[in-house]
């Protein structure tokens, strides 16, 4: 066989090859991952010669919605009309009497024609979400396409959902997002399947939800004059002078409701008391026990101003809680509860004589009287409370659902006590952290979730019993809007971490796999977000540069949470490009070095991230040291690990810390060494108001007993000192660094002194 014939050969098998595995990979695309799914042969053609049909009544509506869904991007007026057998060319909706949960369908695709089966027309809408994504990624344009026909693999499907509850949260109180924009919110939750959108309409700085009997709630509880820039624990708040306003009529309410009712999605309304609750107080300052003017917050975080267990509070709450109840035919209300400083509370005259009269001795108990006068408020409405884990704190109703968000734990405790759970652990899916450490992230709230963190999380803790196992109904990620301001940035944070978290909660969790997620379904999803045209985040993809000792040498690595993503690299701080070495092998690092690196996505034909780390294999790495004080758990190794964190992100993890005690550190070098310089990195406060130490001193010494003072520095300016002496040979060296032990923030009253590393030269 000569060359050219063979390569005719090869290039035809491999298309013959692409063309046999193009039904299967569609079929497996589908995410969440279908409870099984069998490929056929051949695909049936979508035309303009389709029909759409349905067999009952119910089933109408989702008909109709698929009909129009497709309009848009292949221009097929497709009719829609009753039918009770499936006919040739035809997308079939019927609603049956099969062995299918309620949520549940099979999906059948043949040559002839698609039939989607379910007991509900909510299962039909969910098989109808599956048949969307056998569709080519181009049916997610809202614009015609110049198609003659739309291909859809032949496929077999039978699903159904893990859990019951599968929700998503948005804040629209820190910044107001408008109907238009709630609306594609929630179309996105109904492209991944969740059944629950949690309208986060109150909080500290704006009340969004009109109430009749209360008009100043929206007339002055809505509107705050300017908003904190940069993060709200900076040294000097700066603002933007720029107002930011905005609530929901009732009209609003029940359009974005009916909406919702539609995609067969369920929305919970959350009305925050008794803390988060200065909007409120802005408005009817009565309400607090102080009765002292409340300003909506400009600011985030939490604030001192509460509602007071009083009576009227109570007679007011109950107004709100029925006109809110009246708008939302959810089951459920949200109270909040959550972040309640109760200082004001400890303060009042008219508490005190409230927890004699009650016998409560604990402010937690003030908590807990609270929260149950209100669920009974709920109660009578004919609702269920949920609340976050606080409610917990000092007893809770009977029936109250506990939202789980400070980890697990809560979450655990409430199953135990027979209580049903939702999870909501912020170290997993709240989508307002941090989805990379690189630093051309958009500013965040703090800490890190990756798409990998979220898709690996497991709501039902294995040490359950599995009795206890079913009273966690679910779970339900968080979009917190402190830091998010438009919708672009929304789509950012959700994208693709929402598709993550979907596979969760709806997916067989024995079928679950990172690998065939992250390498087949997710460069899929991908491509239909890019013709949503929406901001999606390609984190995922960017680098990860870790270090570790090895023997006496500093040996770098980087990676990605995307398998085989080809990474580009530099040693001298300058930004990496494609002409840039690719990483290949772990690095020895052998002088201090800043490396760099980004990632190449092909989809997009870009290099993204920017990932640093500053990197020193200094004379005290590996060596014995002893602190007077101890750091707090875990964290002394930070001290000597050769990686500097004052051109990272903030993270806790990077630092060690010493909780109100100062820094003494001895370091054994072995031997006689000679020294000339120490630098010592520490956090300076940029994100949680944290202080820099107020003196430095350096000290040598031959034998640990008589020591001589190298260098020392008052005030130093963060996020590193570097203190020069003259060269002097020493065994030992120590290193004191005094914290100012001076906290003006409630919710740090041991202030913590942060130090990134004590580098020896």
């Amino acid at each position: 066989m000569n060359q050219s014939v063979f390569y005719t050969f090869l290039q035809s098998s491999l298309l013959l090859f692409s063309l046999l595995l193009t039904p299967l990979c569609a079929a497996l695309q589908i995410t969440p991952k279908p409870l099984s799914a069998s490929v056929g042969n051949g695909h049936f053609n979508l035309t303009h010669d389709s029909k759409i049909t349905f067999n009952q009544q119910q089933a109408q509506s989702v008909a109709q919605q698929l009909a129009t869904f497709l309009r848009s991007p292949t221009g097929y007026q497709l009719p829609v009309s009753q039918a009770d057998s499936t006919t040739k060319n035809s997308i079939a909706f019927k609603i049956v009497d099969a062995p299918l949960s309620q949520e549940g369908y099979a999906l059948s695709v043949t040559p002839e024609g698609v039939e989607i089966q379910a007991n509900t027309a909510t299962g039909l809408f969910w098989g109808m979400q599956s048949l969307r994504q056998l569709l080519p990624a181009e049916i997610e344009s809202r614009m015609p396409i110049n198609q003659a026909n739309w291909a859809i693999p032949a496929v077999e499907i039978k699903d159904q959902p893990r859990f019951s509850y599968r929700g998503m949260h948005l804040d629209v109180s820190r910044h107001f997002f408008d109907v238009a924009f709630v609306k594609r919110y929630i179309d996105w939750l109904a492209m991944h399947k969740f059944n629950v959108f949690q309208w986060h309409l109150t909080d500290d700085q704006g009340w969004r939800i009109a109430i009749e009997a209360y008009p100043k709630l929206t007339e002055i509880g809505a509107t705050r004059p300017h908003t904190v820039v940069g993060h709200t624990y900076d040294y000097q708040s700066l603002f933007d002078n720029k107002t930011v306003s905005g609530f929901y009529t009732k009209a609003q309410i029940k359009e974005v409701v009916e909406y919702a009712q539609a995609r067969h999605i369920e929305v919970i309304p959350e009305i925050d008391i008794p803390g988060h609750s200065s909007a409120m107080l802005a408005a009817y300052p009565e309400l607090s026990c102080h009765q002292r003017t409340v300003k909506v917050q400009p600011q985030f975080g939490i604030f001192e101003d509460v509602l007071c267990p009083r009576e009227d509070v109570f007679a007011f709450l109950a107004v709100v809680y029925k006109e809110v109840a009246e708008l939302f035919p959810s089951q459920y209300i949200h109270i909040g509860g959550d972040e309640v400083i109760k200082k004001q509370w400890l303060e009042s005259p008219e508490v005190k004589k409230l927890m004699q009269q009650h016998q409560l001795t604990t402010p937690e108990q003030v908590q807990s009287y609270f929260i149950k006068r209100v669920a009974k408020i709920v109660q009578n409405l004919g609702k269920t409370v949920i609340g976050w884990d606080e409610i917990l704190e000092g007893g809770v109703a009977d029936d109250a659902v506990i939202m789980s968000w400070r980890g697990t734990e809560g979450g655990i405790q409430a199953a135990k006590m027979g209580h049903q759970v939702i999870m909501s652990p912020y170290q997993y899916i709240y989508f307002d952290a941090y989805q990379s450490r690189n630093l051309d992230e958009p500013k965040a709230i703090h800490g890190l979730s990756s798409l990998k963190n979220v898709y690996q999380y497991e709501p039902q803790p294995s040490h359950l019993t599995a009795e206890q196992q079913a009273f966690i109904i679910g779970a339900q990620g968080a979009l917190w809007t402190e830091y998010i301001k438009t919708p672009r940035h929304a789509e950012y944070m959700l994208f693709p971490r929402l598709s993550a978290l979907a596979e969760t909660l709806w997916s067989d969790k024995t079928q679950k796999s990172w690998s065939d997620y992250s390498q087949y379904r997710l460069p899929a999803l991908l491509k239909r977000y890019q013709q949503m045209h929406l901001n999606t985040a390609y984190s995922s993809h960017k680098p990860i540069i870790s270090s570790e000792i090895n023997g006496q040498q500093l040996v770098a690595t980087i990676t990605s949470e995307i398998a085989d993503t080809a990474i580009y690299y530099t040693l001298d701080g300058s930004e990496p490009t494609l002409q840039s070495q690719q990483y290949q092998k772990p690095l020895v690092i052998t002088d201090e070095t800043q490396l760099r690196a980004r990632s190449y996505v092909s989809d997009l034909g870009q290099l993204v991230g920017d990932a640093r780390l500053t990197l020193s294999p200094h004379l005290a790495l590996g060596k014995e040291i002893t602190l007077a004080s101890l750091a707090a758990e875990g964290s002394a190794t930070k001290l000597q690990d050769g990686q500097f964190a004052y051109d990272q992100f903030y993270s806790v993890d990077d630092y060690a810390i010493f909780y109100d005690t100062d820094l003494e550190a001895v370091i054994d070098l072995d031997a006689s060494t000679q020294v000339q310089q120490v630098k010592l990195g520490f956090d300076s406060g940029r994100h949680r108001q944290l202080h820099p130490p107020t003196h430095i001193q350096v000290l040598g010494s031959s034998d640990k007993q008589q020591w001589q003072t190298l260098a020392e520095v008052n005030n130093p300016r963060g996020p590193m000192s570097v203190l020069s002496f003259a060269p002097v040979s020493v065994r030992f060296l120590k290193v004191v660094a005094i914290n100012s032990k001076q906290s003006d923030d409630i919710q740090i009253p041991k202030l913590p002194l942060y130090i990134d590393e004590i580098a020896v030269y």
